[in-house]
Parts: C-alpha cells; structure tokens; sequence
C-alpha cells in the first residue's frame, strides 16, 4: 500500500507492483531500471548489486542497456521479471509524471530471447495436476514447440514426478492449490530449489476447459489423433500450461502444432535417483556435464542437435525397429570418416532453426533472425547434397529456396534489429520505397534538376536555390533579371538586391523531402512485417527440417564419439542376454591415460553363461562400482542407438535400469542413509520385471553387520527367484559367497599380494574374494599406526571364527518355506582362552544376553539350540 507521504513516483510504482506481487518489478526510470523494497533487497543480494535509498525506501538499479544480462541471471535463480517501460512522452522535470505500465513479464519457462535462454538445452515449462487415482505431467517448450505429456497412478506419485521432472529439465511449474500439503511434491520441489514454482486454484486445471484450449490450438475437431479424449487425465495439465503461454507471453504459440503423449512402455524406464547415481546428464559433484556420459558423446555442432541428444539419453528406446534404424545411421558415418569430416564441417555454422521459427511465428524475429535463417538453409541444402542418396529422411528443397531467395532479395545483408530505425528492406523490392529513399539520400541532385529545368524555361541563368531558417528553400532572382520572372513564381520575400520566390513544385519537392525520413520508416516496417508474415506457411516445414538436422547431427556425434573412443556396435535383439567383451566406462575411461583403464567381462542369461544374477566381491578402490556402472551405461547407450565402449556386445533389451549405489542422509525429510537405502532397494524389489538390468552396491551397509547381511541375503535370493532380472550385485558381506544358486555367478576383483605390498588389479576374475583390504585402505587414509594394528588383530580373530559352509538358496517354489537352519557366522571350538574381541565396550555376558533375546525360539531347531548353548558355555568359560 501507498504511504500518505509517498510521492506521486512511489505511488505509480506501488499501483503497478500490487497487480505483480509475485514478479521482481523492473521499473524504468531514465535510463535505469530501479527496484524498491523487496524487490531491491532480494535483487541486490542475488546479484551483489549496491542497495541504496531514494526517500526511505530501499532501491538498486541496472542500467537499461545491460538489463538483460541481469534478467537472464535472475532468471536461471528462478525469479519472475514484470518490466515496467515509460510510454508516451517523456515529462520533463516539473511538468508532471511520465506514465509507465507494465509492457512484459519474463519467466524462466516462457523467456523467448536468445540471451535468456541455453542453446542446447530445451527450456520447459511443465505442470503437474492430480485427479482421483491418476497423475498427469506435461510440458511445453514455447520456443521449439515441443509440448508432450503423459500419465501414471497417484500412489506412483513419489517415483514418477521426480523423474519426469528430472527428464525435461523443467524451469518452471504450475501446480494446483490441491498440491500443497502433498508431502511428495514438496519433497521434490526441495530438490530443485532453482525451479520457479507457481501455484493456482483447481479450476484452472478444469478438464472441459482445457480440452476446448487443446482443439483450438490444434484446430481440430477433437483430439484423437493425439490419442486423448475428454476424459484422458494428461488434458487438465497440457491445457493451462497453453492458457497460461497466451496470457503471459501475449500470443497463441501457431508454432506448437501437436502433442506427444507417451507412457513408460515406450522406453526405458530409469528413475530420477539412477539417473543421478550413473550420472548421465550431470556429475553428482557440482552438477554440470563435466565428466558425465553426456560429456562423452556430445560432439553435436548445432543447438538442435544438442537438445536432441538430450533427449535421447534421457528416453532410451525399447523398440528394436527404432534402435536398429539409429544404428545404421550411426554406422553409416562410422565407416566412412571422410563423409563425416565432411557433413560436421557444412552443418557447424548452422543456427538454431527450431528456434527462428518458433520466434517467427510468435511475430518475435526481427531482420537478424530471418537473415540468420537463410544462411542456415543454404549451409542445410549444402549438406543435403553430401548425404546424397543415404538413406536418412529427406524433405523437398524447393521450399527451402524459396525462403532463401525471399529472405536474400528482400532484406539487407547486415540489417538492423530494431524495427523503428530503418536499414532493414533491400534496394529493389519495393518501388515507393526506393522512391522515397532516393528523395532522402539524393535530394540535392533532385533540387539541381528542377532548377535546371526553370532556368531553359526563364531564360535567366543565373537562378539559384537557397534554403533559410524560416522560409525553407526558394529560388533566389537577381534585380536586373526581375523582368523575367515567370506567372508562377510567387514572392516570398524583397531584398537589395534579389528577390525570393517559390512554386508549387518546389513546395510539393519540399514536402516529400520533410516526409522521406518517415515514410521510410513506415514502410520498411510494414515490408518487413509482410516478408515475416510470408514465412509464417512454412513454420511446419522448418520445424521438420529442423529435427532432420538434428537426427542427422545426433548419429554424427554419436559415430565421432566411436571413433574418438573406438568404441563399437553392438548387437540388440529381444533376447534376455546381456554379453560384453571387454567392457570399459565410458567416462572414467575418458579422463585416464591412454590405454590405464583395465576392461572386464561380463556375461549373464547369455548362451554360454544362464545365470542372471552376479554376486561381486572384493576389496574398496578396486573397480566394482566402475564396473557396475559402466555396464549400466553400456545398456543405456546401447538402446539409444549409439555405439559401445567395448570390443564386443549383445545386449538384449531392456525395459527398466535402476542402480542402487551409494545414500545420502536426507535430514530435512527426517529419513537416514539407511532409510533412504531400503526405500530405494524396496523401488527396486517391487518394480523390477525379467526384462530389467538391475545394479547394486553394498546394500545393508547402512546397518548392523547382522541385520545388514540379513536385508543383503534376502534381497538377492528375491532377486533370483521371483524376478529373475540380470542383477550386479556388489558387497562386502563376504558370508554371501556361501550362497549356491543355479542362477548365480560369482565375481571377485583380482588383487595382487606380494608381502605387505597390495595391487588392485581391477580385472573382474570368476570366484570369491576372501579379504576387502579396508585396513590396506584405512591405512592408506592415514589412520595411525596402533589403530592399525589393532584392527589386524581383530580382524584375524574374526575370520579364525568364520564358518565356510556353504548355503543353499531355496529353490523358486520353496521360497515360501524358506528356514534359516544355520546362522550366517558360527562360531568354532576354541579351548584357549580368548581375548574380547570388543575391549571393555561390552562383556562377553552382554552380548550373549542380547543374543539370547533376539532368538526365534518358534523357528529353532534342537540342533541349533544345542550347538548355541555349547558356544556360550565355551566363551563364558574362556574368561
């Protein structure tokens, strides 16, 4: 509210800032434009701006020609922008107040200028709306057009939002009043603190509504060409996202023309907490592609091609048709380098088309962009040549060179972006144009031939034209020549000694002279709107053309990243077989020296090996988490149709990854690493079907040793039994080597002892690896040295006690049954003394006690419980 001692600047600023409360309120004045309040505070913070006063209201200003340098930085923070511009004429100081309104509002998911936005990146906006049982997320980018949504079930909510908002990558989202006591969404919502949140009343998600905004937008008589109806839960999200486009960016987006609605069957489902843990787009350290798989195949040389290559990691296929179809492509350029030189040379200087059109068709373009167009379809027909007859989806030309010789006779080489300064319309495509530039730029030539023409008229020679401060020009006639002097000259003024007339040409010439400057720029404009105008029929062809450029530019870099990384094709099929020769990661490879990264192998529910589940064992720091991701990532490259870092692969597909591997606490939401870890583990248990490839590290670490061998054994004798998926499953509990089932395999890290000398191999070897090496590693760290030795001598006490016997896991049908007969560590006869093993934290009758307590006496069986009552009658007396 206004202050009653606020002046009249103050109260202008307060009316507007009430109507954009939840916008920062770039309020021009002169060259600046000035925050106050709020605004000013949190700017100024933001981004380290000064914070000043006028009156008593705190203020920060940027100058009005760098505005969007700090724009796009608030943007990326994810704050709303609502600029305030001085309209009309500018009052001069004491004769009232300039009038200001607010003349655009920038948002992080509807920004449209290239400043403000990430060249290959797509920047969504997307919306989340839940109805009875079912969830529905959309998401819309205004500047490619790309709008897509999908569905699933509510009660899916807390693994399904944060993956989908992690594959678009959203800027922005729209979310129902409905949603904000949902614990879920605030949870996620935590996790991406950049993303600008708004919230809206139910109605604006109303189901009719939005699907008479969809029919309007497509125009079409209803919607089943886009597989929705009425009643599809994906209409109430995808209709206000297009409403709330046309309110904030003031146009109806012609340029979005479909929707693609899509569900997890139509690709491979990883969530949000996988993709992270293989670090497929971002690294877990600072979130950049720095040393992520993206970093490893981006050799894309255009934006569009950029964004696509995105895409494609983020929705691996599972249509073997489609994946087939990439690889070829990829091979194509593979196997012939010189052609692939070639064709990423003629398509580097190409733009982003997708984005000049949409801009054309949202009537954002100014002469730049239709110039940067036409020089982006000439280097494209270029490279339609060198593809030739190769068998990649081609369009007609002709449009293309129609637009390029549009664009090329109309408009300047070099033209102006602003619209009100001229210099924008070639000499020659328009007659009045011409005309009035010539009156402009050649008007003293105009004058001489006029003049000319009076004096073989006159007879008077020595006529001249002079131009004054008040008259304007006239033609000036000598006293002695006065006799002279046609009917039509009129006298304008007497001198001593010549007299100054005028005509009505000479005021017809002088007229169009005062009225060249704007009739130029009157007509440049309007020109320049039809040629954009003109252009707006061949959006759809742009855009088309614009994703063949990109799938051609996405099969180059992927057939570059092969032959930078030698990597090779695999072979896909439908098979359950997961077989690679000589495997290697893709970006811990990438980051040693040539030839240091050690290759394994690896093969489950192939032909020579049936076995789907490999149990890995073996010491810290010597590659099994390298080895687990990187076969993940082979997978995922595999069905995006790239080729592999391996020397061999057959990859059956796959319709799930997860990859269990490392925890976090989450404090904020009260959960524990160990909390975290189960609920991930239970994810996985409940979502995994035979077809899924499946990676786990440590699982029960998080714990006691018992119940964490516990939680480790099950897991896996679940895996095996009841989903049968190809599972890696890496630990230290060395007592599940005992395990024996015809699905499993056994795995180890090769370590090389000589003496006290340790060597991590990192070669996966078949077998069991009988130590971790954690004290090697503890003292690697730095642990003092008694420490040390006295975690040996413990250590060696535990392992003289181990039992070896190996267990059976039940078989499939007998899971039901399954009685632990014998306990996981049992303990040897020992005579001699012994030494607690726990110091002086807890005696020996303590921890019997407790083992006593915790005992399943139902499950029991006489054998065991007189071998357990012959172990504590030993230990008690040892003492």
């Amino acid at each position: 509210m206004a202050e009653e001692k606020d002046t009249p600047l103050f109260i202008q600023y307060q009316t507007l800032k009430d109507s954009y409360r939840n916008e920062v309120l770039f309020f021009r004045v002169g060259d600046f434009y000035e925050m106050f309040d709020s605004d000013a505070d949190e700017v100024s913070r933001l981004l380290n701006l000064t914070l000043t006063h006028r009156g008593e209201r705190h203020m920060c200003g940027v100058p009005y020609h760098a505005s969007k340098i700090y724009i796009a930085r608030l943007l990326r923070l994810g704050k709303k922008i609502a600029i305030a511009e001085q309209v009309g004429e500018v009052a001069k100081p004491g004769q009232g107040l300039t009038e200001r309104k607010v003349t655009e509002v920038i948002t992080p998911g509807t920004a449209l200028e290239s400043e403000y936005l990430e060249g290959g990146v797509n920047n969504f906006l997307a919306s989340l709306f839940v109805s009875g049982k079912t969830a529905a997320f959309a998401c819309i980018d205004v500047t490619t057009g790309e709008f897509r949504a999908t569905s699933f079930p509510a009660d899916t909510l807390e693994q399904n939002f944060p993956k989908e908002l992690l594959r678009c990558r959203a800027r922005e989202i729209l979310l129902p009043n409905s949603l904000k006591s949902n614990p879920t969404v605030h949870e996620v919502l935590d996790l991406n603190q950049n993303l600008s949140v708004s919230w809206y009343p139910d109605w604006n998600f109303n189901a009719e509504l939005s699907y008479k905004r969809l029919v309007k937008q497509f125009k079409t008589a209803n919607l089943r060409s886009f597989s929705l109806t009425e009643t599809s839960p994906e209409v109430p999200p995808a209709g206000f996202l297009l409403d709330y486009l046309e309110k904030t960016t003031n146009t109806l987006s012609p340029h979005v023309r479909s929707i693609n609605i899509y569900s997890d069957s139509d690709y491979v489902i990883i969530d949000d907490s996988s993709f992270r843990n293989l670090e497929v787009s971002a690294n877990l350290r600072d979130g950049s592609s720095q040393f992520s798989l993206l970093e490893c195949v981006d050799f894309t040389r255009t934006a569009m091609g950029s964004r696509m290559l995105r895409e494609w990691l983020m929705f691996p296929l599972t249509d073997l048709k489609r994946i087939l179809s990439r690889q070829n492509h990829v091979e194509l350029f593979a196997t012939d380098r010189s052609l692939l030189k070639k064709f990423r040379m003629q398509i580097e200087g190409i733009l982003d088309i997708e984005r000049l059109a949409g801009r054309i068709a949202m009537d954002k373009a100014h002469a730049k962009d239709l110039q940067a167009l036409r020089h982006s379809l000439e280097l494209w027909l270029l490279a339609q040549q060198t593809l030739g007859s190769f068998n990649f989806a081609s369009l007609d030309t002709a449009p293309a060179q129609k637009i390029v010789e549009l664009i090329a006779s109309s408009i300047l080489d070099d033209p102006s972006t602003i619209l009100t300064e001229g210099r924008i319309i070639r000499e020659g495509w328009s007659e009045e144009l011409d005309h009035w530039r010539h009156v402009q730029t050649d008007f003293t030539r105009i004058l001489e031939e006029y003049i000319e023409e009076e004096r073989q008229n006159t007879g008077i020679p020595n006529l001249r034209i002079k131009k004054t401060n008040n008259a304007g020009f006239c033609i000036e006639v000598t006293k002695g020549k006065l006799s002279m002097v046609p009917a039509h000259f009129i006298i304008r003024r007497s001198m001593v000694n010549a007299d100054r007339y005028t005509t009505v040409k000479l005021q017809e010439l002088e007229t169009s002279l005062n009225e060249s400057g704007t009739k130029v720029l009157e007509l440049e404009r309007d020109l320049f709107l039809q040629v954009r105008n003109s252009l707006k029929e061949y959006i759809p062809y742009l855009q088309q053309m614009a994703a063949e450029i990109a799938y051609a530019d996405v099969c180059a870099s992927f057939s570059q990243a092969a032959c930078t990384h030698d990597w090779v094709r695999p072979t896909v099929d439908e098979s359950l077989a997961f077989e690679v020769k000589n495997g290697r990661h893709p970006v811990v490879e990438q980051h040693l020296p040539s030839g240091e990264f050690v290759p394994n192998d690896l093969s489950l529910a192939g032909e020579k090996n049936k076995c789907s589940f490999a149990l890995i064992t073996g010491p810290n720091m010597a590659g099994k988490s390298t080895f687990l991701r990187q076969n993940a990532l082979i997978a995922l490259l595999a069905q995006t149709g790239s080729y592999v870092p391996c020397q061999s692969a057959r990859i059956g597909i796959v319709d799930r990854i997860f990859c269990r591997v490392g925890a976090s606490d989450n404090l904020a939401r009260g959960e524990s690493t160990f909390l975290v870890e189960m609920t991930e583990t239970a994810h996985i248990l409940r979502s995994a079907t035979e077809r899924s490839l499946v990676i786990m590290d440590e699982v029960g670490r998080g714990t006691s040793t018992e119940d964490g061998l516990s939680i480790a054994w099950s897991v896996s004798e679940y895996l095996l039994n009841r989903i049968r998926c190809k599972t890696l499953f890496a630990t230290h509990y060395h007592e599940l080597t005992r395990m024996e089932h015809p699905g499993l395999v056994k795995l180890c890290m090769a370590v090389d002892e000589e003496g006290p000398e340790i060597v991590f191999l990192r070669k996966v070897i078949e077998g069991n690896s009988r130590n971790s090496y954690g004290i090697h590693v503890a003292s690697l760290a730095g642990i003092p040295e008694p420490v040390i030795q006295r975690a040996k001598s413990i250590l060696e006490r535990i392992q003289n006690e181990a039992s070896d016997q190996p267990i059976v896991s039940a078989a499939p049908e007998q899971v039901e049954e399954t009685i632990v007969r014998q306990p996981a560590i049992q303990q040897k006869e020992e005579p001699a003394k012994r030494e607690s093993l726990t110091g002086a934290l807890f005696s020996d009758e303590e921890l019997i006690l407790d083992e006593i307590l915790s005992l399943d006496v139902d499950n029991l069986t006489p054998i065991a419980a007189l071998q357990n009552l012959a172990r504590w009658k030993k230990t008690l007396s040892g003492r």
